[in-house]
């Protein structure tokens, strides 16, 4: 009696078995390199689970870093500002200051002047000061006259103030007359006075173009037909400040 063979399954039509075995066998192979992938991880004590919780530890860690540099940019910016309003304020105090100290300075030299005026002893009308500053345009000056006469007088003098004021232009000699520079006051020639002990006289000057001043010369003429003139040459000299 005859053995039966074995009969292998059929496989469906088209189907190779070849192919079947290769891509069993490349679905083994992946699984395979999976497995070992996972328990090289497992050995180097890292696995994605863990890996995952750093990461989300690392990401508050940074997320709360941000927070604490904006926190102090915002700081920085606020001290910042505080420092240039107390800048401000510092400044203002230091100008304030400064124009205390010239208002001092200023009140110390009437001061002195005026004890000057106290002091002297001397008898009948006198020039006391004569100052010039500059204007506030080119050309443009400030002049103050103070006239005096010793405190015992008692008596009020009046009179007026001739001025003119010598200089070149175009490399000739050349006065002018006090109407020639007078603003403000029209063709005035004379700065009028009356006082029984000092008066300040003052006035806006304005020089024609290309006038190099030298010397004022004032020429004072009391009222009355006793009272002598008095004449003084002063040299043209501008104070500062």
């Amino acid at each position: 009696m005859k053995r039966p063979r074995s009969v292998a399954p059929k496989l469906g039509p088209g189907v190779d078995r070849g192919q079947v075995l290769a891509l069993v066998g490349v679905v083994c192979a992946a699984v395979f390199i999976w497995i070992a992938f996972e328990l090289g991880q497992i050995r180097a004590g890292h696995n994605s689970m863990e890996a995952g919780e750093r990461y989300r530890e690392l990401k508050a860690a940074l997320d709360e870093e941000l927070d604490t540099t904006e926190e102090l940019r915002a700081r920085i910016a606020q001290l910042e500002t505080d420092f240039k309003v107390d800048r401000a304020a510092y400044a203002g105090v230091e100008q304030e200051l400064a124009e205390l100290e010239a208002e001092i300075f200023a009140q110390e030299e009437d001061l002195e002047f005026y004890r000057g005026i106290v002091a002297d002893q001397q008898t009948g009308l006198r020039i006391q000061d004569f100052v010039i500053w500059h204007g506030d345009r080119p050309r443009a000056f400030n002049i103050r006259l103070v006239l005096a006469q010793a405190m015992r007088a008692g008596s009020r003098i009046s009179g007026s103030v001739a001025l003119d004021i010598e200089g070149m232009q175009d490399g000739e000699a050349k006065t002018l007359k006090l109407r020639d520079v007078l603003t403000g006051a029209g063709s005035k020639s004379r700065l009028d006075f009356s006082f029984r002990y000092f008066q300040n006289l003052e006035a806006d000057l304005l020089l024609p173009e290309g006038f190099a001043p030298l010397r004022v010369n004032l020429r004072l003429s009391p009222n009355g037909k006793s009272a002598k003139s008095i004449e003084k040459s002063v040299e043209w000299v501008v104070k500062s400040g």
